[in-house]
């Protein structure tokens, strides 16, 4: 049994209803994920499987993985191949890399950790006008990366039918906050 796709996507998609704020999102996300998972394996155990380099980084892509495909089993598969895929290069990339290298690649993450969230907060507080939703509900920070996925695929015409019904919901939710907000 899988996670209602709708609420999935309504709940996190009505505090991105603003085309500034999703363009922002849309490059942030990942960059936010994929560098997370970087400077989590400056500071992780590391099992060489033959084939890879396992750490705790891509313990946490592989569970992520589970729950995105649970929402829609085509975003997830997409969302967690791609996450998957840069993390497995990255770690590649950077597995036999000096010192030099090795601080680079963690300052890089940094840098892309703290401008994306700067950004993020921009994209809410300047054009969405609103906060973020993990300010309601931490646990969002986890459903963002799939949540990319499903808008670019929404976008490009993927299940027009859960579409509608999740653009139908999520009008309901900002204009049940914005009268929310006139009352105060």
């Amino acid at each position: 049994m899988g996670i209602d796709i709708v609420n999935f996507y309504s709940s996190y998609g009505s505090y991105h209803s603003n085309i500034v704020n999703k363009a922002i999102h849309l490059v942030c996300i990942p960059l936010i994920l994929l560098s997370a998972v970087q400077i989590t394996n400056h500071y992780s155990f590391t099992i060489d499987t033959g084939c890879c380099q396992l750490n705790f980084g891509l313990i946490m892509l592989f569970v992520l993985a589970l729950v995105y495909m649970t929402v829609d089993l085509v975003s997830g598969i997409l969302a967690s191949s791609f996450y998957i895929a840069v993390t497995l290069f990255l770690n590649q990339r950077f597995a036999n890399s000096d010192e030099a290298q090795w601080s680079n690649h963690l300052f890089l993450a940094t840098t892309f950790q703290v401008a994306c969230w700067i950004l993020q907060f921009i994209g809410h507080g300047v054009f969405e006008k609103r906060a973020p939703a993990l300010l309601d509900n931490i646990l969002q920070i986890f459903v963002a990366p799939d949540f990319v996925f499903l808008e670019v695929l929404f976008f490009l015409g993927y299940k027009p039918q859960i579409h509608k019904a999740c653009q139908t919901q999520i009008e309901n939710s900002i204009k049940q906050f914005r009268n929310s907000k006139k009352e105060i």
